[in-house]
């Protein structure tokens, strides 16, 4: 279906019925944005409100769905193909939802082993890859990522952008969403080159002692622990901008 032609359709009907899209709104138990967001083409009613929404404008689904008038000769073509784009539509959002799903259940694990595997190494003293654990790599990382959003007038935006992500709360307007999206890439982005400047430091500080053979193991394990941090926090700032997005 063409959400730009039922936008344009909805804010038609709406203004015949000289209702504004505050007034639409707070019949539907909506905010006036997410109206202004299916007028503007950049959204479609949850299929909970098509009903309503229908009742409303007194306009039936099949023509709210096709964004014009139906004839008779046209109604049963019209009503096949809308409904055929209305089940696609549908797969595709369930099908979003499972994909941000397995993201936030491999954050979770991941998060999960690095939570037991430092349990184990504080409590019993056991080794691994965790033995080689460097809190001041970790405040390095986010350091240099906090800093770069700091210099680029990012870092209040970036904060609303990750509180925006968690709530989801879908009232948002398109425009926001956008720069909200914007932020959270830049962020990933950010939090790469961090993490590619530390390991660099770790790099120089490894080739700095190669002659001491005891200092090479812990030295990989911190450019390892690197790689683990930066790709955590890109994984979760990843997952929660595809929810932003849904």
């Amino acid at each position: 279906m063409n959400q730009e032609l039922t936008g344009k359709f909805i804010s038609q009907l709406r203004k015949e019925k000289n209702l504004t899209q505050k007034e639409l709104a707070d019949r539907l138990g909506i905010s006036d944005k997410t109206v202004s967001k299916w007028e503007t083409g950049n959204g479609m009613p949850d299929v909970s409100l098509l009903q309503p929404l229908c009742k409303e404008l007194s306009v039936n689904l099949n023509e709210l769905l096709s964004g014009e008038r139906l004839s008779e000769e046209s109604y049963s073509g019209k009503a096949e193909e809308n409904m055929m784009n209305l089940a696609r539509d549908v797969q595709e959002g369930r099908e979003n939802k499972k994909k941000v799903g397995i993201i936030g259940l491999i954050c979770g694990i991941l998060a999960f082993l690095f939570c037991l595997e430092f349990a184990l190494v504080s409590v019993g003293g056991i080794g691994g890859v965790a033995s080689f654990i460097d809190f001041p790599t970790l405040i390095m990382i986010v350091g240099f990522t906090l800093g770069i959003e700091l210099i680029a007038g990012r870092i209040k935006r970036v904060f609303k952008a990750l509180g925006a992500a968690v709530k989801n709360t879908g009232d948002l307007d398109e425009n926001t969403r956008k720069i909200y999206l914007q932020d959270l890439k830049f962020f990933i982005r950010t939090t790469i080159i961090s993490g590619f400047i530390t390991a660099m430091i770790g790099f120089i500080n490894l080739l700095h002692n190669m002659e001491s053979p005891a200092t090479i193991g812990p030295s990989l394990g911190v450019m390892l622990i690197v790689v683990f941090y930066a790709s955590v926090i890109i994984a979760v700032v990843f997952a929660l901008r595809e929810r932003l997005k849904a």
